[in-house]
């Protein structure tokens, strides 16, 4: 796994004016935290963090230089400004070599699916991330789909179905839908959405055991 290096430097616990003031520096607030860590609140450089962390995201080690001592970290959330999509915050969780840390790792899809190539199906990507749980040594930077995994219209690749080591537990929901292959919209007949729809309408029993909707949580 890739890591990446990157400058920070100490920062006392600022007012909302100095905090501002350092924002408008193109300084970016943060704070290192993690199990038998004592919480340290940094400043890094605007444009050198945005370049990491476009490379970086939560699945790789950073070399967090601060004020020259080294502390291995994960990037855990950031904050953006919600009109200008600046970073306006970060939080950075300091790794224990030999303890499991939990993050999101992202998913890439490869190859490619033969109900789409031939049969003239459409993707549907429901996921396009999940949350794992594994030592820092064993994290994966990204997770493979196999699209030609998708052969059939109608198939669905679930999160129980992604490839993954041993020593990575996935915490997202075995059963939840990563991506499925469809049949395109302008390609349904009134009878075949009719028909589609009548099960549901005609079955209580399916409409009682439907799960309530989740909101996704950040």
């Amino acid at each position: 796994m890739s890591e990446f290096s990157l400058k920070a430097i100490t920062r006392k616990n600022e007012s909302h004016s100095q905090l501002a003031d350092l924002r408008t520096a193109s300084q970016v607030p943060g704070v290192i935290y993690g199990n038998n860590f004592e919480n340290q609140n940094v400043a890094i450089d605007y444009n050198e963090l945005l370049k990491v962390l476009i490379k970086a995201g939560t699945s790789h080690l950073i070399v967090l230089d601060v004020d020259g001592k080294a502390t291995k970290v994960l990037a855990r959330s950031w904050q953006q400004d919600p009109v200008t999509d600046r970073l306006i915050h970060i939080d950075f969780w300091a790794i224990d070599e030999k303890s499991p840390v939990t993050t999101i790792v992202p998913l890439t899809f490869v190859g490619v699916s033969k109900a789409v190539k031939e049969q003239g199906g459409r993707l549907e990507t429901k996921n396009t991330q999940v949350k794992v749980k594994c030592l820092p040594k064993d994290l994966p930077s990204v997770l493979e789909i196999d699209l030609a995994l998708l052969d059939e219209m109608g198939k669905t690749i679930l999160v129980k179905d992604i490839p993954v080591s041993k020593d990575v537990k996935i915490l997202t929901n075995a059963t939840d839908p990563v991506v499925s292959v469809a049949l395109p919209k302008k390609m349904r007949g009134p009878e075949a959405t009719a028909t589609a729809a009548t099960p549901a309408a005609a079955t209580p029993a399916a409409a009682e055991k439907k799960a309530p909707e989740k909101k996704a949580k950040k």
